[in-house]
């Protein structure tokens, strides 16, 4: 069905009264605004601009478009995102539901006054009430980067458990056993899945998860670097850290080179990567990877063969992460932390130890000269 006459035929309704539910009018009753909305959805209609049918597709945020520390992730995805569109030459919009929804409207109504055959939709735990909603409407959509156990909503996103379980078992055989975990404040599939991780290898070796070595913080570079000052001032400290963002891990490196803490000799470091952050510090960082780019190409692809092909059933794509061993992570120092170990010294006294044990060193052989 390619016009409103069409759909108002087939629901034995005038061609008015569709228009008017296509443009959210109030003078509609709710049920017949059900039933066109419904039919528009499943026969897969769309307006025209013109003489052309707009190809273009949303990138819905349930706020604003993420322009946060979160580093590498959002770029590399909506370059992904990009990839998969231009394949079917497609165009991207991004789209803030909160800011742009009228109260009143479906978001079915939302999508199409923005002019978008479908939406590939980002979002956290928190939102999970409205993306079923989305998905009940029967729009074309997908979300990228979280998973929903409701079979109507279709996603595609990365699975790092496994990899996870892998690096801290890795921390555990070099002899680490006080692990820090530093993890993302908010609530989403992947921040869940690696504090898992963190808790059963514990669990498997042995261990107790101890509430004070984890740490919550928003995905960011300060984030890290609170994340070593907690850690400097812990009376045992943990000898090694899990850092489940790449911007915290970056800044636990930062922080830890300004305190004069040499890595991975004083702390061992595993981080998370999702592009290539891990090979442009050093040493190069040992890293769970995941390719957020694939991550945004497979959502974008999903979505197209939904829109050429019609189909109506849930795509739900797990992509997998790797663990890669690099230069952050060895064996725990027989004193960590440049042996300040006891909670009453100082990564400053413990420097000065050590510049007091060399100017000592170097008096004597002036001596035996």
């Amino acid at each position: 069905m390619s016009s409103v006459r069409a759909i108002a035929k087939s629901l034995d309704l005038s061609a008015a009264t569709v228009s008017r539910v296509l443009n959210n009018r109030p003078d509609v009753d709710e049920d017949t605004r059900r039933r066109v909305l419904d039919m528009v959805n499943r026969v897969g209609y769309f307006p025209k601009v013109g003489a052309r049918q707009t190809d273009v597709v949303g990138l819905a945020y349930p706020d604003e478009p993420v322009q946060t520390e979160y580093g590498s992730f959002e770029p590399a995805l909506q370059s992904g995102i990009m990839r998969g569109l231009d394949e079917r030459q497609y165009d991207l919009k991004f789209v803030s539901i909160h800011r742009d929804k009228d109260p009143e409207e479906t978001y079915t109504q939302l999508f199409m006054r923005k002019g978008l055959r479908g939406v590939i939709l980002r979002c956290f735990r928190n939102d999970h009430a409205m993306i079923q909603k989305i998905a009940r409407e029967q729009f074309p959509m997908i979300v990228v980067a979280e998973h929903f156990d409701d079979p109507s909503v279709s996603f595609v996103r990365s699975d790092s458990y496994d990899s996870s379980r892998r690096a801290m078992e890795h921390l555990l055989l070099l002899g680490h056993r006080q692990i820090a975990l530093a993890i993302h404040n908010v609530a989403d599939s992947d921040h869940a899945d690696r504090r898992r991780a963190y808790a059963d290898s514990l669990h498997v070796a042995g261990l107790s998860v101890q509430p004070g070595l984890i740490f919550e913080n928003p995905a960011s570079f300060s984030a890290g670097e609170r994340v070593v000052d907690g850690i400097v001032a812990m009376r045992e400290r943990p000898t090694a850290v899990y850092a489940t963002n790449p911007m915290t891990a970056l800044g636990i490196m930062r922080r830890a080179q300004q305190l004069g803490l040499l890595i991975p000799r004083d702390l061992s470091l595993v981080g998370m990567d999702d592009s290539d952050v891990r090979s442009h510090v050093w040493p190069r960082m040992s890293a769970v990877c995941q390719d957020a780019s694939s991550l945004g190409y497979e959502a974008a692809s999903s979505l197209m063969q939904v829109l050429t092909d019609g189909r109506r059933h849930a795509v739900r794509k797990l992509l997998p992460t790797t663990f890669e061993v690099n230069g952050t992570t060895a064996p725990p120092a027989s004193s960590a932390m440049g042996g300040a170990t006891s909670g009453d010294g100082s990564v400053e006294m413990a420097r000065k130890t050590r510049a007091d044990a060399k100017a000592k060193r170097g008096r004597k052989s002036i001596e035996k000269a």
